[in-house]
């Protein structure tokens, strides 16, 4: 198994268990004609599209520890959260699949958007089971009765939370920080000013900042929230920072102690638009300008992301700056299922 730069930096956290999913490291690579357009002299691209060969995005760092800990625990199964046509659900699928987990999903309304009948599709390729649900809170009480059928079944599941964001997920993109500070090293890039990110259940940031401040790394992680605000607590927000360091403390003494105050993180507000899932034009100006270069977006996440970066780079904020674009969508090709096989809520949707 590959050796991660957060166990070569801390040698203690080898004793976390990580299941090998991805192909690390990604990499990253100039946008020329982004460059061009936003006049950033400076301005690269991190891959982690191609982070696995099955299903890439941000997911499959998070996911080698959490379905670690799920084939530790014994699990057969894996429940799982997210809206119908969830990034996060597929990834869980796909790779839970791949480790031999039934995997089962418990989903709430979105609007309809161009990826959604394609990734309900590939939930049905992977084998998801489905369980739908109204709300949060109606999540949350589904996966608790699919938790205890299970249970009678012989099985204790495993609960992968939203998004992937635990302290245990959020150790994948510590890592991440780590991996992109020996690409620097190596002369790949040089050390980024900034790094935009889409800020959905916090996981993927705040492991960035965590493990920028902790390597020394003066960058700061602009976080584009894409949900609403209700799901971004400022005190969970410092919960996950301070779970996330404690179990890297406990693993490895040497690890620094740091809290939210420590870290180079801003959460940015104004990009969302009318909603979760709701095309912003800014988001499908940065979608068409990514395609450019050969990147595809998608304008729930990595759109908004990208579209902030757009308006700072054109509002001046980032003249003479080294920017990072940290793409964490999937660009690796997905079997699709069949409709017939979803639930009929699920199959008229997908069949729009």
């Amino acid at each position: 198994m590959t050796i991660l730069p957060l166990t070569a930096r801390f040698p203690g956290t080898a004793s976390i268990p990580r299941v090998e999913l991805g192909e690390w490291p990604t990499p990253v690579s100039a946008a020329p004609k982004l460059s061009q357009q936003t006049g950033l002299a400076s301005l690269w691209i991190k891959h982690d599209d191609v982070a696995a060969r099955a299903y890439g995005g941000n997911k499959v760092r998070k996911l080698e520890f959490l379905l670690a800990a799920a084939q530790a625990a014994g699990s057969r199964s894996v429940i799982t959260f997210g809206a119908y046509g969830s990034n996060h659900v597929l990834a869980t699928a796909v790779h839970g699949a791949r480790l031999g987990f039934d995997v089962h999903a418990v989903v709430m309304p979105q609007p309809v958007t161009p990826n959604l009948h394609r990734n309900l599709l590939a939930d049905v390729a992977a084998g998801v089971t489905f369980h739908l649900a109204d709300s949060f809170d109606d999540a949350l009480r589904v996966a608790a009765r699919v938790r205890s059928d299970l249970r009678r079944a012989g099985d204790e599941p495993a609960v992968v939370p939203f998004g992937g964001t635990s302290s245990l997920g959020t150790l994948g993109f510590v890592n991440a920080a780590f991996e992109l500070a020996d690409q620097i090293e190596a002369g790949v890039l040089p050390e980024p000013d900034v790094v935009y990110v889409p800020m959905g259940s916090m996981g993927t940031a705040i492991g960035l900042a965590i493990g920028f401040a902790a390597e020394g790394l003066r960058t700061r992680v602009q976080a584009v929230r894409v949900v609403p605000a209700s799901l971004l607590d400022p005190t969970a927000l410092s919960q996950i920072v301070d779970e996330a360091v404690a179990l890297l403390c406990s693993a490895d003494s040497d690890f620094p102690l740091l809290s939210l105050s420590d870290l180079g993180l801003d959460v940015r507000e104004q990009f969302l638009g009318e909603g979760y899932a709701v095309p912003t034009e800014s988001a499908r100006r940065a979608v068409a300008l990514a395609a450019e270069d050969d990147i595809t977006l998608e304008t729930t996440y990595t759109g908004k992301a990208l579209g902030a970066m757009l308006a700072d780079a054109e509002a001046g904020e980032l003249a003479g700056k080294r920017v990072l674009f940290w793409d964490t969508y999937n660009s690796r090709p997905v079997e699709q299922g069949d409709a017939a096989a979803l639930p009929e809520q699920l199959r008229g949707i997908a069949e729009i």
